[in-house]
C-alpha cells in the first residue's frame, strides 16, 4: 500500500488473512510461554500458611478487633432501625 494503488478485493483478503495468521501464531507462542512460566512459578513457590509466633499474635489481636468492630456496627444499625420505626 506504499505505492498508493488501489488493491483488489482478493489482494486485500489475502493480506488480511495473512495478518490474522500471523496474529494467531503470535498468540499461540505467547500462550505457550505463559504456560511454561506459570509451571515454573508453581513449582518454586513455598507453602503458605505457616505463621511465626509474632505474626500469630498479631493476627489474633486483629481478629478480636474486627469482631468488636462488626458487633458495634450491627448494634448501631439495630439502634438506628429502632429509632426510625418507633419515632
Amino acid at each position: 500500500m506504499a505505492d498508493k494503488q488501489p488493491t483488489t478485493r482478493k489482494a486485500y483478503r489475502e493480506a488480511r488473512r495473512q495478518q490474522q495468521d500471523q496474529n494467531k501464531a503470535r498468540d499461540q507462542k505467547r500462550q505457550t510461554v505463559e504456560r511454561e512460566y506459570a509451571r515454573k512459578q508453581k513449582k518454586s513457590k513455598a507453602p503458605i500458611g505457616r505463621f511465626d509466633d509474632v505474626t500469630y499474635k498479631k493476627v489474633n489481636s486483629l481478629k478480636k478487633k474486627l469482631n468488636w468492630a462488626i458487633g458495634i456496627v450491627i448494634g448501631l444499625l439495630i439502634i438506628v432501625a429502632l429509632v426510625l420505626f418507633l419515632v
